[in-house]
């Protein structure tokens, strides 16, 4: 959870954002995680950040403009390493298809 300017906002993926965030960064969303392992780039972060992000008890998403200026303002105030983490952590629990062993 973060809290920005006195909301809270969470991170939420399923089927649908992982393709709106593949379709933004031009990768397919597994090939950028294992290719860097697991370190997303800035541009990748911003958009798996703004694409998941979600006000507390919201049905909708953030727009992802929006998100893209939060997530920018929570990498410089929380830093990279707490907010990549915070992401590949939400993957991870609501993606979990993605992480099974072959």
């Amino acid at each position: 959870m973060f809290d920005v300017n006195g909301k809270t906002y969470v991170l939420k993926y399923n089927l649908k954002r992982v393709e709106l965030i593949e379709n933004t960064v031009g990768m397919p969303m597994m090939a950028d995680i294992a290719s860097h392992k697991g370190m997303l780039g800035l541009t990748a972060l911003k958009a798996y950040f703004a694409y998941g992000l979600k006000e507390e008890g919201s049905d909708s998403y953030v727009a992802p403009k929006n998100g893209m200026k939060i997530a920018e303002d929570l990498i410089e105030s929380t830093g990279y390493i707490t907010i990549n983490g915070a992401v590949m952590d939400a993957m991870q629990r609501d993606c979990p298809f993605f992480f099974q062993d072959a």
